[in-house]
């Protein structure tokens, strides 16, 4: 296991769980609780979890659909489906068009859901993709780890629209490196 490939496999985490970003922005105030102050974070870093477990056992259910040798090419032809799902949410965020109310607990919920697709679309690739990382199993761990710690920094920031401008760089920086890590995927043997 390089060097090389642990960075990138940690880069991909956080920008696989970069979503939250977005989303995530002025959920906690000064005057929640400390409970709702971890609630929240916690959730949306389940959510990220949960879905890259269950694209990971969907795409291994479809497994059996895919030649060995076109593998990679699905590969690629995934993150490049997240990374341009992740650049279309961050140009809408800039145009003011993906900003969420949250009246309750079930918005919330839908709204973590919501965070952890990506998560979900990139999974599918996991009996391909997964067994080349060096985080391995750990993988979904580490899904859940960067989930909550980016919910956890962004949610106390207060909202504002040109705070929303500034975080929905953060996705789509993520987005590009989605595209640079699938291209390494694709033509390199660094992953």
């Amino acid at each position: 296991m390089s060097t090389t490939a642990i960075i990138i496999s940690i880069i991909f985490v956080l920008c696989l769980t970069a979503p939250v970003v977005t989303r995530a922005l002025g959920l906690v105030s000064a005057d929640d609780k400390p409970v709702k102050r971890l609630w929240i974070p916690l959730v949306f870093g389940l959510s990220q979890g949960v879905m890259a477990v269950a694209g990971y056992y969907l795409g291994k259910l479809l497994s059996h659909l895919f030649v060995d040798e076109f593998a990679p090419y699905l590969v690629f032809a995934m993150m490049l489906v997240v990374a341009v799902k992740m650049f279309v949410d961050s140009m809408r965020v800039l145009k003011g068009k993906m900003l969420y109310t949250v009246r309750g607990d079930w918005d919330f919920l839908l709204l973590s859901i919501m965070a952890a697709f990506d998560a979900l679309l990139m999974s599918l690739t996991g009996p391909f993709f997964l067994p080349d990382l060096p985080l391995g199993a750990w993988f979904f761990l580490a899904v859940v780890v960067a989930g909550f710690l980016w919910a956890f920094i962004v949610a106390r920031i207060a909202f504002n629209p040109g705070v929303m401008k500034k975080m929905s760089f953060i996705e789509f920086s993520a987005a590009v490196f989605m595209v640079v890590i699938g291209v390494l995927y694709l033509f390199t043997d660094l992953i």
